[in-house]
């Protein structure tokens, strides 16, 4: 029976070289079983083809900026969910001491949050404790429009309350006609959390906290370490 498995890409797919090499050999001999191969990743479209090319793996699909935009491995936009252009515009008023910031659009990476149809703000600050007051401000004040995470590094990334990678995933199945007992997931940030616990999720060993204390002895060290045990019906 077809298989999808989903794995982030930071941290998570890409480890260092050596690492994204063993997992690049393992995706392809899980793809030639029949299966399919997904990233969900936080990342935008041009950053997410940036590393494509450089290390010039294959999939099927792409997840991006944590579930906003899902496109085929042909670039075709099957999914995108904006966040409404007055709550952009409201975030852009209320944050401040930003160390660095941009929106994303479907495909564009790098634009003004006056862009319209954005599907992502990226905020990043100079401390750790003003990033998870941002976050948490961001969440309380506008959770009725958007999802926002620390994505780490200082980072505040926010998308539309409408989205996340479990309701990409499932879109992606769906059409697929793949069922929910045979989607696999891996990650380990804040933003894999809705795809690891509604599927067969494992998370990495250098995960969030959240993550390693949901997952508990369900850790993995390498996504081909992961795609071995299903190909060997180790995990079911």
């Amino acid at each position: 029976m077809k298989k999808i498995l989903v794995s982030d890409y930071d941290r998570t797919f890409y480890l260092n070289k050596e690492g994204i090499k063993k997992n690049i050999e393992a995706v392809e001999k899980f793809r030639k079983n029949g299966n399919l191969f997904v990233i969900a990743t936080g990342r935008s479209f041009l950053d997410f083809k940036k590393k494509q090319y450089k290390y010039h793996f294959d999939y099927d699909y792409v997840i991006l900026n944590h579930g906003a935009t899902i496109l085929d491995r042909k670039g075709h936009i099957l999914d995108n969910n904006v966040i409404n252009n007055e709550v952009v515009l409201d975030i852009k008023k209320d944050v401040q001491d930003i160390k660095k910031q941009f929106c994303c659009s479907a495909k564009e990476s790098r634009v003004d949050f006056l862009f319209g149809n954005i599907t992502k703000i990226y905020l990043e600050y100079e401390s750790q404790n003003i990033t998870t007051m941002v976050n948490e401000m961001i969440n309380n004040k506008y959770g009725e429009y958007v999802n926002s995470y620390d994505a780490g590094w200082n980072i505040v990334e926010t998308i539309s309350s409408k989205c996340d990678k479990k309701t990409a995933i499932l879109k992606t199945a769906n059409k697929e006609g793949i069922s929910k007992n045979e989607i696999y997931t891996i990650g380990d940030g804040n933003s894999d959390f809705s795809m690891i616990k509604e599927f067969n999720g494992f998370c990495m060993e250098n995960s969030v906290l959240k993550l390693k204390e949901y997952c508990k002895d369900r850790t993995k060290r390498s996504v081909s370490d992961f795609i071995e045990d299903i190909l060997n019906e180790k995990i079911k």
